[in-house]
């Protein structure tokens, strides 16, 4: 999967050629070609090839409109899968993030993965009519911790500072 196109980088009252389309898009000459084989139309079947601008961002509106998977209510997004779907049991949980938001996790049903969404605390009822929601807080930030790392041994930093001290 390659990156997303940015329909708006074309001028609508311009015509381009393939490979200005395509160097505009950062994408391979070939790929507006095939673009131009599935559908995007053509000025005239003349060479050099030309594009009007308004049919190229109509086209790449209508490729990414296509490509889109918009959850339902009670449903969370699996990257593996790449659809959405209802997590596994009915049950997710909530990690609060901030004062108004936070982000649905559950199980995907058909492989296993994490899940995810993001939803506004004022929404989480209408989740819960569909899910069993478990609210968890999110675990702190390393900067709002007081005590050491758990990973620091301080009785080692004493004893190697102690053996280098003369006398």
């Amino acid at each position: 999967m390659g990156r997303r196109l940015n329909p708006r980088l074309v001028k609508i009252h311009r015509c381009y050629t393939v490979e200005e389309a395509a160097r505009l898009l950062r994408v391979h000459k070939n790929t507006v070609r095939a673009w131009i084989k599935v559908g995007l139309p053509t000025i005239d079947a003349r060479r050099p090839t030309l594009i009007a601008g308004s049919e190229l961002r109509r086209f790449l509106e209508a490729k990414l409109k296509r490509g889109k998977q918009p959850c339902a209510p009670g449903e969370l997004y699996c990257v593996r899968c790449r659809a959405p779907k209802a997590p596994a049991g009915a049950m997710a949980d909530y990690i609060i993030v901030s004062n108004t938001s936070g982000n649905l996790r559950g199980l995907c049903p058909d492989c296993g993965n994490l899940i995810h969404r993001r939803v506004a605390y004022a929404r989480l009822d209408e989740f819960r009519a569909l899910l069993d929601i478990n609210v968890l807080q999110a675990p702190p930030s390393i900067r709002d911790t007081n005590g050491p790392s758990l990973n620091y041994d301080s009785k080692t930093e004493i004893d190697t500072y102690a053996d280098k001290q003369p006398g």
